[in-house]
């Protein structure tokens, strides 16, 4: 089977309309658009016509297993960077993100339609990532692909606590940390704002990864963020159920991982669990999950609801005074 069909027949179109629209909003003209995405204006001027008639968002094609708002985040990423003249970039963001997406399994569905049985296929994640195991393969898709998004989130980098923060990925049946994929160095941002984060590795994080082992498989993936006032209202606003708890009543060599092995056991709905800190510990969040995406999705949700709720607080402080 040849690949490029899916990618062709069931990406690209939706994606680029997404694209079209970003710019469009940017006050790009249809002839700009249309030497940038290497389409007629004709084209872009249908594409157009059809977003108003539809008026609303455009629910994700057929077969491909993404959430609409990652899809949208992405796109608008790349538009920017269009918008900016840096074509190359946004290029290969674009063609990497639905590599990943093709590697990370939320493809499969469109492969299946064309003909291919799911389970018998390796070819995308083999293809991204042809020195590791299947199983690995996925892994590293998965948080690889949370990378891109975080980084296409304008407020996400408001996050990103003093200790840094990072996210891990366990493969099933996760014995070592050497079953456990995350970002050396941990992710930190530039002075603009960027996120700034190397290749994830597996066995990259003690500290993480040792939360994941602790838990025997609950959930695969975790990600720490800060934790204040605005971050509390956020993950109340979203729904986010949590525990709380200090690092200091849990003396070891990783407390949020003896603390995580008993609070997930106590609250079975818990998604979070917060270390509150104390002296010379930061107040962190530790977000978990299924799959890297889906944490990272949550956070970038929190990010976006935490931007709202602190402008509120910053005009109540004001208004206060």
């Amino acid at each position: 089977m040849l690949l490029g069909s899916v990618e062709a027949s069931v990406f690209v179109p939706y994606f680029r309309r997404l694209v079209i629209r970003e710019l469009r909003g940017l006050k790009v003209s249809q002839v700009e658009i249309a030497r940038a995405l290497g389409i007629t204006q004709a084209a872009v001027s249908k594409v157009l016509k059809q977003s108003k008639r539809f008026n609303g968002p455009l629910p994700p094609p057929e077969g491909l297993e993404v959430p609409l708002r990652e899809l949208e985040l992405v796109a608008k990423k790349v538009a920017q960077l269009i918008y900016k003249g840096e074509l190359n970039e946004a290029g290969i963001l674009a063609n990497r993100y639905w590599l990943l997406i093709a590697a990370s399994g939320d493809a499969c569905r469109a492969h299946e339609k064309l003909g291919w049985r799911r389970s018998e296929c390796y070819i995308c994640t083999k293809m991204v990532f042809p020195e590791l195991d299947v199983g690995r393969g996925l892994v590293m898709a998965d948080i690889e692909r949370a990378l891109l998004v975080l980084s296409s989130s304008e407020h996400f980098p408001s996050l990103i606590p003093q200790v840094l923060t990072n996210i891990a990925v366990a493969i099933p049946g996760a014995k070592t940390l050497y079953d456990v994929a995350a970002v050396p160095g941990r992710i930190s941002r530039s002075q603009s704002g960027e996120l700034l984060y190397r290749r994830p590795e597996f066995g990259a994080s003690r500290h993480l990864g040792g939360i994941l082992l602790s838990i025997n498989g609950k959930y695969r993936a975790v990600m720490n963020i800060k934790y204040d006032r605005a971050v509390r209202e956020a993950m109340l606003a979203l729904g986010i159920v949590f525990r709380e708890f200090s690092s200091l009543e849990y003396p070891s060599a990783n407390p949020a991982a003896l603390a995580a092995r008993q609070l997930l056991d106590e609250c079975p709905a818990c998604n979070a669990l917060v270390d509150v800190g104390g002296e010379h510990v930061e107040p962190v969040v530790y977000l978990f999950g299924n799959r890297a995406v889906e944490v990272a999705d949550t956070a970038v949700s929190l990010a976006e609801v935490y931007y709202a709720v602190s402008k509120k607080l910053a005009v109540r402080e004001v208004d206060a005074r």
